[in-house]
């Protein structure tokens, strides 16, 4: 009998892909599980699920033990930046599963939203260890179905087509400008790519400028920064709120390391050409996210586009380009993800008829028949807004003093005008919870994993905000494997 010859040798370190199959295998489990139980044992398959990514999250951190670091040779890599990333991920992927217990339970294709979720969370994590365009499409087209999961809503199914033409034109973006630094290259490993651009001669500089371009675009795109912003408010509104809890921080997360992975090893001799497109974006992202917000009436749009600003004020690590800068982003990320996910879970113990709770004027009076609630709303939006001491005031601090230090006074002077104007409709929300009167009747439902997410992210806000240091520490440690 012949043997058997592959082409390539068996890869090697193949444990450093270990949450990637749990997740692809669980995916699959959950969906098989979902068709052979009733509709009334759905609750197991949520339960599973969960199970699934607590279990993925344990098994990056004992994979980060390993003393390899890269697998598929080359094109998949597991350092503590990714690693890093993996638990954040893993970690908002959780607290969107929380949300969505209540939410969902009475939908039908139960099974498939878990199972969907799970294969976005795939494609994130591999999106971080630099196996880019593959877990970016994965998480991409998991997500599309997501924001159009309520098939019979009209405002869902029109926020995902929407979502899903500019997600195609976006991809193409991206994928034209790494056909462009691949024939520049001849590679699609990061750092030998960076390695052969910065060595190139002119003759290959505007290849490479038109690829850097449409990459810098394509991302911008996923990661929600203006100009390429034009489907998140119709995206966040459209989506059932888990999901836009969901999509407001994992992706983010994932979209930002590939960010500053590609900045950082594909382009280190771009520098100062990436940075004058950064500043540019980062001043229209902070401008247009704050000062649109300001003008919504739904909690749900109004926090798209603070979402928008947020991704301004993160784009300041990239472009003071220092350890404290990439430091800064993965302090702002972990934050966000906190004061995000509380928010949401608020809102979402608010539902009533489908819509209460997105309205600002459902917030009215809030403080007198739901305290508890009421204030930590305050808290997480005070932490939104930067006020000290919060958590959210040492997120935009970090980045701010990083461009400082880079020299880019202006820059952080914007920043700093630009979260103030934020500020406004922040606490507006916090004006109408003590000082107005009841507009509604509140209905909370009664959710104890809710319950649990609001007060475990107030205190999270609230201990960062006190004492942010180890907070900081475990970011610039993650550092390691970028800089």
């Amino acid at each position: 009998m012949a043997e058997v010859v592959f082409p390539f040798p068996f890869p090697e370190n193949l444990e450093l892909i270990l949450p990637e199959i749990i997740l692809a295998v669980m995916g699959m489990v959950v969906l098989l599980m979902s068709v052979f139980l009733s509709v009334s044992r759905q609750n197991i398959v949520a339960g599973v699920s969960i199970a699934t990514v607590i279990a993925v999250g344990a098994s990056v951190l004992y994979v980060s033990g390993s003393d390899a670091s890269t697998t598929f040779y080359g094109y998949f890599v597991l350092d503590p930046f990714a690693v890093y990333a993996k638990l954040l991920i893993a970690i908002a992927t959780v607290f969107a599963m929380m949300l969505s217990l209540n939410y969902v339970k009475d939908e039908a294709n139960v099974g498939e939203y878990y199972t969907i979720m799970l294969f976005a969370s795939l494609g994130m994590m591999l999106m971080v260890s630099a196996t880019m365009y593959l877990g970016l499409e994965l998480m991409a087209l998991s997500v599309y179905v997501l924001v159009g999961y309520q098939r019979d809503v009209l405002r869902s199914t029109e926020a995902a087509l929407k979502y899903f033409i500019l997600g195609a034109l976006s991809s193409c973006m991206l994928l034209y400008g790494l056909t462009f630094l691949y024939g520049s290259t001849g590679s699609f490993i990061f750092t030998e790519m960076g390695d052969i651009i910065s060595n190139s001669g002119e003759d290959q500089r505007l290849a490479v400028l038109t690829g850097m371009l449409f990459v810098l675009a394509g991302l911008s795109f996923k990661v929600s920064v203006a100009p390429f912003h034009m489907w998140t408010p119709d995206a966040y509104e459209g989506a059932p709120t888990p999901i836009t809890a969901f999509m407001s921080v994992a992706p983010k997360v994932a979209g930002l390391v590939v960010f500053m992975r590609i900045l950082v090893d594909v382009f280190p001799g771009l520098q100062a050409e990436y940075t004058t497109i950064l500043m540019f974006l980062a001043v229209l992202s902070m401008a247009v996210g704050n000062i649109a917000a300001i003008a919504q009436r739904n909690i749900k749009r109004m926090l798209a586009y603070s979402t928008i600003g947020h991704i301004g004020f993160i784009l300041l690590g990239l472009i003071a380009g220092s350890n404290d800068g990439y430091a800064g982003i993965l302090i702002y990320m972990t934050i966000y993800l906190f004061m995000t996910m509380g928010v949401f879970a608020i809102i979402i113990m608010m539902r009533r008829d489908e819509i209460q709770g997105e309205l600002l004027d459902d917030f009215a009076g809030l403080s007198r028949v739901r305290p508890g609630y009421a204030l930590a709303m305050g808290l997480l939006m005070f932490s939104m807004a930067g006020i000290p001491f919060l958590g959210g005031f040492w997120a935009k601090y970090a980045v701010f003093i990083a461009v400082i230090e880079a020299d880019h006074i202006i820059l952080a002077t914007l920043g700093v005008l630009f979260s103030a104007i934020g500020a406004f409709y922040y606490i507006r929300i916090v004006k109408y919870m003590y000082f107005d009167e009841e507009r509604v009747s509140f209905n909370f439902a009664k959710s104890a994993p809710l319950q649990v997410i609001v007060v475990l992210t107030t205190l999270v806000i609230v201990a960062i905000g006190i004492y942010p240091e180890p907070v900081m520490a475990m970011c610039r440690l993650a550092l390691a494997g970028l800089v």
